[in-house]
């Protein structure tokens, strides 16, 4: 049992214990604070360094000829194929047509489902594409929902049997939203033109069948256009 002296000292030293540890829980709390921040900060730093990663690596990508999602060559590279392909086509006089493939909806994919599913959705629609011609053709991403392929000697009736396959494929896709198991409905337009039947020149080629596409587009989608002499 503590002497009542002891008891006065104890009473007399709470009141200074209790302010202590008050002042340090204060400054632990306040070093926490301190380090969320710091820790936020990193986060931060950690995500623009990763962004900076991902846009040099699509850059390397694009450099190098080939798009960083679907790994099919780019744009870039295509028009340059096209171009060699229908000085070739027109030496050798052979035909040769293109093909224009515009997934149909993908913007509303996209704010429904999230650009997640939507780049699914890009990536299958490339495999069917390029499962779907042969290896002297030339499948290729022209850039978000379209893709584009070069069908080497072969006139438009040939490209429209290739075009209605491609078609057939992707109405068949099989894509399910995993937040709540809900199937997702694709499907695509595809405008054909051929060499010589509608131009030799790369960018009327390209041009008319743009144009094409946009009517088929406009008439509903989910179809296939042959472009108009």
């Amino acid at each position: 049992m503590k002497s009542p002296l002891a008891q006065i000292l104890q009473n007399l030293h709470t009141p200074a214990r209790q302010r202590l540890l008050e002042s340090q829980f204060k400054k632990v709390q306040t070093q926490n604070v301190s380090l969320e921040k710091t820790l936020k900060d990193k986060e931060r730093e950690l995500d623009r360094l990763k962004n900076e990663l991902n846009n040099l690596e699509a850059k390397i990508q694009e450099l190098n000829g080939t798009d960083i999602l679907t790994k099919l060559p780019n744009r870039f590279v295509f028009k340059e194929h096209l171009s060699e392909s229908l000085k070739r086509a027109i030496r050798v006089g052979y035909s040769l047509s293109i093909l224009l493939i515009d997934i149909d909806n993908l913007n509303e994919i996209n704010l429904k489902y999230g650009f997640e599913l939507g780049d699914t959705v890009i990536i299958e629609v490339a495999k069917i594409v390029k499962a779907s011609v042969r290896e002297i053709d030339l499948p290729a991403r022209w850039g978000g929902e379209e893709l584009v392929v070069v069908l080497h000697e072969t006139d438009v009736e040939g490209a429209s049997h290739v075009a209605k396959r491609i078609l057939k494929n992707i109405n068949n896709l099989d894509i399910t939203d995993l937040k709540d198991n809900s199937a997702i409905k694709v499907s695509a337009t595809i405008a054909i033109s051929s060499c010589p039947q509608h131009s030799s020149d790369v960018s009327h080629l390209i041009e008319i069948t743009s144009q094409a596409l946009l009517s088929a587009k406009e008439a509903g989608g989910n179809q296939v256009i042959t472009a108009k002499c």
